[in-house]
């Protein structure tokens, strides 16, 4: 949704209902009784953005997800917007983003874009994983159990990596894994989760192309999709070299360009001041529905 009013999703699961009268704190046990559906498997999708040109990138991951027990696949990444109803206007743009954003930038929203399109088109699976393919994952971490965690608690949209840091409130735990809401953008698209809601909604909330994938996806804002998050992270981003440089300085903006982009910047910034003060009732609430910290002793069912 593209409105300043969308409605936040918050314990969504029709069979967990958190209304403020009707909440009451899971035990770790009780919320894993709802681990699955009800057809006992629980469907999620890996997509792993790689240009087909990355031999050394796609060789490490795949070493890594091997024998995993994912269905997971190579996403040829596009080299220009290559997306059916993804549309670029550098004057927007640079309005909006304050610069042109480079034709690598551009490819990446347009990957990222597709991934989430494909994923809806197909319809076969409960959750969508996106990676990229310079990182390095937690093999151990119990993927399906946290996507049957995020189906019971209403979740739509985790980031499971951050490029920076980003102030967040605490909710509750996963394991021992702090599960915490950021109320910024940590930046980066390495790798993040999303429900069925969550691709739709960015579907229809990231179809002009006039800023970074990252930026437009945590428009929390407009997308109405709060910025979950799982900490530790599960994956982190390997020391290689980047695909998208920041370029240099490019044409100055004009005075109604830098006009316009400050005023639209002041905008979002009270938008999203907003937006983080309606959240924190719902806060409030899965903080009260949320697990304790649950320590990992012997084996874990995955």
């Amino acid at each position: 949704m593209a409105s300043g009013d969308s409605q936040v999703r918050l314990g969504a699961h029709p069979g967990f209902p958190l209304t403020p009268r009707k909440v009451r704190r899971m035990n770790f046990q009780d919320a894993m009784r709802y681990r699955l559906p009800d057809d006992g498997e629980m469907r999620i999708a890996v997509s792993v953005i790689s240009l087909s040109s990355a031999s050394e990138r796609r060789s490490t991951t795949s070493a890594m997800l091997k024998g995993q027990g994912l269905a997971w696949s190579f996403f040829d990444a596009h080299t220009s917007v290559d997306c059916e109803g993804l549309h670029y206007d550098e004057g927007i743009a640079r309005r909006c983003f304050g610069r042109a954003l480079t034709m690598p930038e551009k490819a990446c929203y347009s990957s990222h874009y597709a991934v989430w399109k494909a994923f809806l088109e197909q319809g076969q699976s409960d959750y969508l994983l996106v990676l990229e393919d310079d990182l390095i994952i937690d093999l151990d971490f119990p993927l399906p159990r946290f996507v049957a965690f995020c189906r019971v608690f209403g979740i739509d949209y985790v980031r499971l990596f951050g490029k920076h840091f980003a102030p967040a409130a605490r909710l509750g735990f996963f394991f021992d894994r702090s599960l915490v809401r950021f109320t910024t953008s940590p930046a980066g698209t390495q790798a993040y989760l999303l429900s069925v809601e969550g691709a739709r909604r960015l579907v229809e909330s990231c179809r002009s192309l006039n800023m970074a994938i990252d930026l437009a996806m945590d428009r929390f804002w407009d997308t109405g999709l709060p910025l979950y998050s799982i900490f530790p992270y599960p994956v982190i981003e390997r020391f290689v070299p980047t695909q998208i440089p920041i370029p240099d300085a490019g044409v100055p903006l004009s005075k109604g360009e830098q006009w316009d982009y400050n005023f639209r910047r002041s905008i979002n910034k009270v938008r999203k001041i907003r937006a983080n003060s309606k959240l924190v009732r719902a806060d409030a609430r899965m903080r009260s529905a949320v697990p304790c910290f649950h320590q990992i002793v012997g084996g874990v069912e995955r």
